[in-house]
Formats: C-alpha cells, sequence, structure tokens
C-alpha cells in the first residue's frame, strides 16, 4: 500500500489541524509539540516511545499525545498503519475543558480504548473534509472532544518542565534563542556543567538531547510562521536553517509533510 499523508486546517477551531494518513515504513523521530495529538488508529497497529515508555495501539484505539510530551511513531507489524489525527491547540482544549467544569485544559492518558468514542471522532474527521454542513460539523467537532474530557481526562495539563533549576534555564533558553546557532559550548557555559554532564542531564529531564529540542522548537515555529501566512524562503531563514532543501527535509522527517503541503491546507 502506498504510503500518503492528507492535511487541512480548521480555522474556525482556532486554526485546528488534523491529517490523515497510511504508513507502512515511515518512523517519526523523537519530537514534541505545543498542541495535543489525537489519533484515532484505523487499520494496523502505531506503536510509540512517549515519555521514556513504549506505549501501542491498534485500530478502534486512541492514542493522544499531551502538549510537550516527546515521543516517537511508527507502524507495527505487516499491515499499513492507518490513522486520522486532531492537533488541538491548548486554548481550544481549555475551552472545551470549561464546558465540563474543568479550571484549565486537562492531561489524558496516552492510550484510550473506548470503541464509541473513536468512532465518534472518526465520523466527524471524516466529516470535516467533507463539506459537511458547518453548523453540524462544528457541534459534532465539541461534542467529540468534550466526552474525550468528560471519559478520560486525568487533571489539568502540565508542561513536561525539568524541576532541574539548571535544565529548566536551558529549556527556557533554547526557546527565547531558537534561530541563533547554538553551541553546546555555549549551553554548558550557561549551566555550568561539562558538555558531557549536560547531555546527560538533559535527556534524563527532557526526553531527548539538546539538539533535538531544538530542532522541535524550530518546527514547532516554523508551523506557525506558515500559518500566519509568511513563505517557505522566509520561514527557513528565520528558523535558522541552512537552505530551504535543509528546512524541507526536517520538517518533512519531524511532521511527514512538506511545508508545500503544509501550506496548501
Amino acid at each position: 500500500m502506498k504510503e500518503y499523508t492528507r492535511f487541512w486546517q480548521l480555522p474556525e477551531f482556532h486554526n485546528l489541524e488534523l491529517i490523515e494518513a497510511c504508513y507502512t515504513t515511515y518512523e517519526f523521530p523523537r519530537h514534541w509539540h505545543d498542541t495535543y495529538v489525537i489519533e484515532v488508529v484505523e487499520q494496523g497497529k502505531d506503536i510509540c516511545e512517549c515519555q521514556g515508555r513504549t506505549i501501542s495501539a491498534r485500530a478502534g484505539e486512541i492514542i493522544v499525545i499531551n502538549p510537550h510530551e516527546v515521543h516517537t511513531g511508527r507502524p507495527l507489524g505487516k499491515r499499513a498503519l492507518k490513522y486520522r489525527c486532531f492537533y488541538p491547540t491548548i486554548a481550544m482544549m481549555n475551552d472545551v475543558s470549561q464546558m465540563e467544569a474543568y479550571e484549565f485544559a486537562p492531561q489524558f492518558p496516552n492510550v484510550i480504548s473506548d470503541p464509541g468514542l473513536a468512532r465518534m471522532l472518526l465520523r466527524v474527521h471524516r466529516f470535516s473534509n467533507e463539506g459537511c454542513e458547518s453548523l453540524y460539523s462544528q457541534a459534532s467537532l465539541y461534542s467529540a472532544l468534550r466526552q474525550l474530557v468528560a471519559r478520560h481526562a486525568l487533571g489539568v495539563n502540565s508542561a513536561n518542565v525539568s524541576h532541574h533549576p539548571c535544565i529548566k534555564n536551558l529549556r527556557e533558553y533554547l526557546l527565547d534563542n531558537f534561530s541563533k546557532n547554538i553551541t553546546l559550548e555555549e549551553l554548558s557555559r550557561i549551566s555550568g556543567m561539562s558538555p558531557f554532564h549536560l547531555l546527560r542531564t538533559f535527556r534524563a529531564a527532557v526526553g531527548m538531547p539538546p539538539h533535538e529540542f531544538l530542532m522541535s522548537i524550530r518546527i514547532e515555529r516554523a508551523r506557525s510562521l506558515l500559518t500566519r501566512g509568511f513563505d517557505i524562503a522566509h520561514v527557513a531563514c528565520e528558523t535558522d536553517f541552512y537552505d530551504q532543501s535543509h528546512f524541507n527535509k526536517h520538517f518533512k522527517r519531524i511532521l511527514g509533510i512538506t511545508p508545500g503541503q503544509y501550506l496548501r491546507k
């Protein structure tokens, strides 16, 4: 079966992004998102490393990656993996959570077995790309997300921030300076750790080494700039990629689609 990825966006829902994908061999590297990832497996089996744990889901099950959780993903077995994915922002889930008396956006288990909810999410996902009547589509989407919150929320969302003060400072430095050419020596000087100690401590606390964390920051910021209408060449420059080809390669590696596909949403 041929691999494919289809991507679109719903501006009326906090610019909600949606993906329909089919993979046979593709493996996503470690990365994270500012948004939630709500994936319903339609066929095959998905296996992920998430926060240092191995999780998997088969057809009819739901994977939820909470914001800032470091994760991977790949198909397991010979059958192609097909899934549909929602990427709601924290703001959107906060809106939904308030309907269910939650003060902040909720945290979810990474794997949910709820066939009824899975069918509801799949139906809403298909409606969103089939030109269905807007009011009905909007009501259905909010209903599905409210059910997710009501049935499976564990508590309020908390970003994956290490309690180690040096690591917290490094994360904030990388977030604030992602467009600069940051070196390991620079991070070592800021943290007061030797380079080896820094790499080991950062990876243990965050779930990925600093260079992978920095790459995820750049891709997330690139998504934001593309959504705001900037062209690919400008975004590549603003996020400190060597050139447009380098940007395209890493965007596709982490998100499964090219910047051009992202712009054609």
